[in-house]
């Protein structure tokens, strides 16, 4: 966490929070931590996400909203993943690059993609409107294995959202 991550949309309570983490910081219960680009703005994580242990499979695929907290805060977003999503609903469609209501994905620990998807009720069907390769997900090695992958998600993610 960064101070700015966990007061996101409150800065008033930044002092409270500072102080907070100070006191855990003192305690043990959370260390600083050093991030690449990250500057002047610490961060810091309990111990025990340090230490070697148990890590989700390389090849586990989310499909997150634009509103996920992973994707809203997009200076962690940017810093974590090297990723700028940009919710374009409000952009004029000729000049949006995603889509309407694009859906990053996360496979492992990387944004790959982004999905522009729009879930047709009336046919039960969800309809890929567009797909666009973002970060690792541009590079050409691998990639039929990663859309695979992502496409086995989209069978679970349709199910969820067509409710059945």
């Amino acid at each position: 966490v960064s101070l700015d991550s966990v007061c996101h949309l409150n800065a008033p309570r930044k002092p409270a929070v500072a102080a907070l983490i100070g006191s855990r910081v003192r305690r043990g219960e959370l260390v600083p931590v050093a991030i690449d680009g990250a500057g002047k703005q610490e961060h810091w994580a309990v111990p025990a996400a340090l230490e070697p242990g148990e890590c989700a499979p390389p090849d586990l695929v989310h499909i997150l909203s634009p509103f996920d907290p992973l994707i809203i805060q997009r200076k962690r977003t940017n810093l974590i993943f090297g990723y700028n999503h940009l919710f374009e609903a409000y952009v004029p469609k000729a000049k949006r690059k995603l889509g309407y209501f694009a859906l990053p994905v996360l496979v492992g620990d990387e944004i790959v993609a982004a999905l522009d998807l729009k879930t047709d009720r009336q046919a039960k069907k969800l309809l890929m409107q567009k797909w666009t390769w973002v970060g690792e997900g541009k590079k050409t090695a691998g990639r039929k294995e990663l859309k695979r992958k992502i496409e086995e998600e989209l069978d679970r993610f349709a199910k969820f959202q067509l409710a059945e």
